[in-house]
């Protein structure tokens, strides 16, 4: 038997936030995933950042994460977006080399001398023993599966098994034993489904009828930049047409999204095309961006035409197009859909509650994105760490970091949809900025040993102007935010029992009270946030636990 302090299923995104953190904090840590292609791969859009999201990056380099750097080394063409706008709105996104981006995550991850990275299926979970496929025994194990989950890749009538389609058009073998696994052991699994775009060569493209997107000149990092600045491609941005929808209502019949093929559900915020065309009938038009692939690569990624739709349908209306009249299709668009567990059944450290060191995090979560995935990675794979070899917690929360914000959402409301991060779900955005992450987080990063006290210093340092001036600049708002989160955390240090009696409370509706019994908020603070609930049921609760 060969004993690690944590094992990582899964070498995404999550995966890899998660054995790097457990491997910082002095775990010995096993990284299990099938095959090396898989470790940080982008299987969807090439790029990392945009509103929200590039908060949670911020977040996760005051914390040592991985991301940021790799972003940095594999970055692009790097655009601050909303820049016109105050800082609390600004978000820095970058187009990403996912070769470059492969490169830089094996690299980081070799720089852990007590973790180990092993492509092998697994096969076999023993949960009570923590044992993988009878040969390898943890303290703790982190469960960080995608989309693999009895994945099902769907393209029009067509479906195949798969955990999602690999670059040479091959489909990758989907895990049919975890879900059962966890099934078995109590936990409510969804069925979330989300989908990407044909690639198209860069070739077949006419870019003179596109708009062109040039890169920022200086630009912005994520974390502290690199000796090679690759900022140099440029993307462009056309639009569907009438023709475009046209095509697509005639043949809605035929989208799986629509005649019932796929009973996974999907994300609101990031809608297929057919979606988009049928949910808004009044938009003639709709965006489409042309993003490079990689510097050298000859695809080119069309970002905001994911669909469920056939070849044959697909070859109609994209070439309806502007610029893409005569576009070579590399890979056709698809739909996967994908199980996931009610995130409702872990606590804020993303560990079960009904099984001690047994943690979850990225899709397997119910969230969606990369950033989602690598943020929730820092925590859960810092709090197996903790679990295992007995240290402090990182604890985060909605008022020190929007990871905290994503966590409480989905571990307290639970998700009925891909959870996307936007910066409005916070509701002290103006303290969660990109800019003073370093100063919200890197002491505690410092204190877990998640961050050397150099690289701290160095980053406070680099940061400290900007952030006394956009201080100043929400002045006024933050004042009242600190206000708010005195509040918040008066509410949240009174504790609900995890055994308290719902049904012994005769002030509550029967709805509200099964939907008590139902998302077991630890805190009244949690519980205020759980929809439906009234200032008389908050009462009632509080009278009971005061």
């Amino acid at each position: 038997m060969q004993e690690f302090d944590v094992i990582v299923i899964g070498g995404g995104h999550a995966g890899v936030e998660v054995a790097a953190a457990a491997a910082r904090r002095g775990a010995k840590t096993l990284l299990l995933t099938m095959r090396e292609s898989d470790l940080g791969a982008m299987s969807c859009n090439p790029s990392i950042g945009g509103p929200g999201k590039s908060q949670m990056v911020a977040e996760m380099d005051a914390l040592g994460g991985v991301m940021p750097r790799a972003a940095d080394m594999a970055g692009i063409h790097f655009r601050t977006l909303n820049s016109s706008h105050g800082p609390a709105t600004q978000a820095l996104r970058a187009q990403i080399d996912r070769k470059m981006y492969h490169s830089a995550i094996i690299n980081i991850l070799s720089e852990y001398k007590n973790l180990t990275v092993l492509f092998e299926i697994v096969q076999s979970i023993d949960l009570k023993d923590k044992i993988i496929n009878g040969v390898y025994a943890g303290k703790s194990i982190v469960f960080t599966t995608g989309t693999f989950l009895h994945g099902l890749v769907t393209m029009g009538g067509e479906k195949t098994p798969s955990g999602r389609i690999m670059d040479d058009g091959t489909y990758q073998i989907p895990d049919t034993t975890i879900s059962g696994v966890l099934r078995s052991a109590g936990f409510n699994i969804m069925r979330l489904k989300t989908g990407t775009p044909a690639r198209i060569y860069r070739d077949s493209i006419d870019f003179s009828v596109c708009e062109e997107q040039r890169p920022d000149n200086p630009h912005e990092w994520f974390s502290d930049g690199c000796n090679t600045d690759n900022n140099i491609a440029v993307c462009f941005i056309t639009h569907t047409n009438e023709e475009t929808h046209k095509i697509i209502r005639d043949n809605i019949k035929n989208a799986p999204m629509y005649n019932g093929d796929i009973e996974g559900i999907g994300p609101r915020y990031c809608p297929s095309l057919e979606d988009k065309v049928m949910r808004f009938p009044e938009h003639l038009s709709h965006h489409v961006f042309l993003e490079p692939e990689g510097l050298n690569s000859d695809l080119i990624y069309p970002n905001g035409i994911s669909t469920s739709f056939g070849c044959d349908i697909q070859d109609k209306w994209i070439r309806t197009i502007p610029g893409l009249q005569n576009a070579r299709i590399a890979r056709y668009g698809y739909a996967i859909e994908y199980d996931a567990i009610d995130a409702r059944a872990l606590d804020s450290h993303l560990m079960s509650h009904d099984i001690p060191g047994l943690f979850f995090a990225g899709q397997i979560n119910g969230t969606s994105g990369y950033e989602e995935a690598a943020a929730q990675g820092v925590v859960a794979g810092s709090n197996a760490a903790a679990f295992a070899i007995g240290l402090s917690t990182l604890d985060l929360d909605r008022t020190n970091s929007m990871i905290g914000v994503m966590i409480d959402d989905i571990t307290t409301l639970g998700v009925d949809e891909p959870y996307r991060m936007f910066t409005s779900r916070s509701e002290y955005r103006l303290n969660l900025r990109a800019d003073n992450a370093i100063t919200r987080l890197g002491e505690i990063a410092v204190d877990l040993g998640l961050l050397s006290e150099s690289v701290f210093v160095q980053k406070i340092n680099k940061k400290a102007g900007k952030i006394a001036e956009n201080d100043r600049f929400y002045a006024g708002y933050i004042m009242r935010n600190n206000r708010e989160i005195e509040s918040y955390s008066r509410d949240k240090k009174i504790k609900i029992p995890a055994d308290f009696d719902y049904d012994s409370l005769s002030g509550l509706t029967n709805e509200l009270r099964e939907k008590l019994k139902r998302t077991r908020p630890s805190t009244i603070a949690d519980l205020q946030r759980i929809p439906g609930i009234t200032p008389a049921g908050i009462m009632v609760v509080l009278r009971r636990v005061s």
